[in-house]
């Protein structure tokens, strides 16, 4: 009897795990409807608005990226496609660790893209930058809880990639918007400069505060190394609104600002990819016999000392592949 009810429990336990929980469809519905509105109406005008890129040249401002740069939305769309459709369609991944990590906070950024992308059209600048402000934070915090359980490159690649990239380039966005508001209110050019300043500063600080940030997520920063250059790009010829607002002085100071800004942040990666590295292959070149000391196991809190007893993370991947 007890046997009968232990494999009915473990069957059903089984099936739970397969099922799909609200996150699988909450996740896949607020990307259908994030690439839907950004589409419609950001890119194609929908009703007759504007598009974001029409927007964007008659807001320009010192910190604009140049339009290539925003290609970088392809890769953000196609990653975060596969991500919510592996989640719903792989009855092992449906309850995996990066599903329930991001929790609602995708949706709650989608939302807030929504709201971005409506407010931008109808140039209500204000509202537009409090909704960046929110899609930010979501990422950010989705972000954050994903890098604090341990999974693989692929479970990194599946699961925090996605919303990695997207988070990046937000952050560069909202700096980007940021400069915008005094652009649209025709504050002077001082006024500008310093926002500009500010905002190329935070940026630094930002990508330096996730590069010291452990699990190592080296996405960001190197989203907004490609920010920063479209950046520099684009006061290489600078526009015509810029040409008119700001004197030659202040473009070549801002320009070099946003040089030495992104190279820094390209320096950190660097460094901190070779750091990693080496971790890396000074762990595996650790005899698996030896037996760690009592304050290590001291540290890990208990963990196991031995890959066969350490409790598997669930990755995305490796379900699937033992499926």
């Amino acid at each position: 009897m007890a046997q009968e009810q232990s494999a009915t429990t473990a069957t059903t336990a089984k099936f739970c795990s397969c099922s799909c929980n609200k996150f699988n469809y909450i996740n896949l519905i607020a990307y259908l409807i994030n690439v839907f509105v950004t589409f419609a109406i950001g890119q194609f005008g929908l009703g007759g608005r504007p598009t974001n890129g029409e927007l964007s040249d008659k807001y320009q401002t010192i910190v604009t990226p140049i339009g290539l740069m925003f290609s970088i939305w392809g890769p953000i769309f196609i990653f975060q496609a596969l991500w919510a459709l592996w989640q719903f369609l792989v009855p092992s991944q449906r309850n995996s660790e990066g599903v329930l990590k991001t929790g609602w906070w995708y949706a709650i950024a989608v939302v807030f893209q929504c709201g971005w992308t409506f407010a931008f059209s109808w140039e209500v600048m204000w509202a537009s930058l409090v909704c960046m402000y929110g899609i930010c934070i979501s990422l950010v915090t989705a972000t954050l809880r994903l890098q604090t359980y341990e999974k693989t490159w692929k479970g990194y690649l599946l699961w925090q990639f996605p919303i990695s990239l997207h988070c990046g380039w937000i952050i560069a966005a909202s700096a980007v918007n940021t400069n915008v508001l005094p652009v649209f209110y025709e504050a002077d050019s001082t006024v500008q400069i310093a926002v500009a300043g500010a905002s190329l500063g935070v940026l630094v600080l930002v990508a330096f505060a996730w590069l010291k940030a452990y699990p190592v997520d080296l996405a960001p920063p190197c989203v907004l190394v490609w920010a920063l250059t479209g950046v520099y790009l684009a006061l290489e010829d600078p526009a015509d609104m810029i040409v008119a607002t700001f004197s030659e002085r202040q473009i070549t100071a801002t320009q070099y600002s946003v040089l030495g800004g992104l190279s820094l942040i390209a320096l950190g990666v660097v460094l901190k990819g070779l750091y990693v590295l080496c971790v890396q292959r000074r762990s595996k070149a650790k005899p698996r016999g030896t037996a760690p000391s009592s304050s290590t196991e001291a540290k890990k809190g208990g963990d196991s000392t031995s890959d066969e007893e350490s409790p598997k993370v669930v990755t995305g991947l490796e379900d699937e592949v033992s499926a």
